[in-house]
């Protein structure tokens, strides 16, 4: 069951509680959503808390037809129900007690309301999304779908996704993925959640790319910030609080998962281990000083096996195949061929 990490306090939870409440009644102005965002980018606790309470609202809706309740009345501004009480509801209905929900759950049309999309090892995924954009999912990846009147904005939790974003809708679309946001109108770009931190490649049109800074207070709004035009590239790194240079990718090769191939022109092995965890059956693990080493190699994701065997030739490692529960990349013996 989702929840906000330790150390976000009980003040900053009922608040996120009360916007959550808000925003999705029929009484949440424009105004409103404007101050909203303001006491979202304030403080990256705010937009912590703000997730976690999506994130409930997403695991109650997926135990079963919770999410056609209807909400008590005496839900108004200002008077939000307590975060413990809609969590302990939550519960309760996981473990097949009967329960009504809290009030803080509004009866909503469905188009508006959370929905969580994730695809199994070697297998993908296309989502229709409600204002008729589309989003391909990766194997192994997980996005979180919750579009509000103000906004379009969708959650990429793990992996990777193409995105075809339906132009002629005034609401921003945006994908936040970690402290990364990524923010358009109308395009075609690709998000990957890899080990190294988060990288935005561009297709079609442009985007804007920014990074909260880690901060305490309401300080600047990012860290950095870069906008990208179609053939662009840019990363979050994990070690680091910026972006990276923006660099060229070509169009043709963005998203080349979604026709089962795999390019990599000097990325370190373990973004290609990363990837090929979403293919493979069996886990794929590399010894620490193996991780950085530059990897070229173009492939399909049906050859993912051969590729692993033929790394030996192209890099001072060794494939151990031993285990029946791992595959092992291991440095290759001093003194070997």
């Amino acid at each position: 069951m989702g929840e906000p990490r330790r150390g976000v306090d009980g003040a900053v939870i009922d608040e996120a509680t009360k916007w959550f409440a808000l925003l999705r009644s029929d009484a949440a102005t424009d105004e409103d959503r404007r101050a909203f965002e303001a006491w979202r980018d304030a403080d990256p606790r705010h937009a912590e808390a703000y997730e976690g309470t999506l994130s409930i609202w997403d695991d109650v809706g997926e135990l079963g037809d919770l999410k056609d309740l209807v909400a008590a009345p005496e839900i108004a501004r200002g008077r939000p129900q307590s975060r413990r009480a809609f969590v302990y509801g939550a519960l309760a209905a996981a473990v097949g007690f009967a329960v009504i929900l809290p009030a803080i759950i509004y009866a909503q049309p469905a188009w508006l309301l959370p929905n969580v999309h994730a695809t199994p090892t070697a297998q993908t995924a296309q989502i229709a999304l409600p204002d008729g954009s589309v989003a391909d999912l990766a194997p192994k990846s997980k996005v979180r779908v919750a579009y509000s009147d103000g906004e379009r904005r969708i959650y990429l939790q793990s992996g990777e996704a193409f995105f075809d974003v339906r132009k002629g809708d005034a609401r921003a679309f945006i994908v936040a993925s970690g402290e990364t946001e990524v923010r358009v109108t109308g395009t075609k770009f690709n998000v990957r959640q890899g080990p190294a931190g988060v990288t935005v490649s561009v297709a079609e049109g442009e985007v804007e790319v920014r990074r909260r800074a880690p901060r305490s207070g309401a300080e600047a709004l990012s860290a950095a910030q870069e906008r990208l035009s179609a053939g662009e590239q840019v990363a979050a790194p994990v070690s680091g609080d910026g972006l990276t240079d923006v660099v060229e990718a070509p169009p043709a090769t963005i998203g080349s998962w979604r026709v089962g191939r795999l390019a990599y022109k000097g990325a370190p092995l373990r973004e290609f281990i990363a990837d090929a965890n979403r293919y493979s059956r069996i886990p794929i693990v590399a010894d620490e000083n193996l991780l950085e080493l530059p990897l070229v190699a173009s492939l399909r994701t049906d050859q993912i096996d051969a590729t692993i065997d033929g790394l030996p030739d192209i890099l001072p490692l060794e494939v151990d195949r031993s285990r029946r529960d791992r595959i092992v990349l291991r440095s290759a013996a001093e003194g070997a061929p």
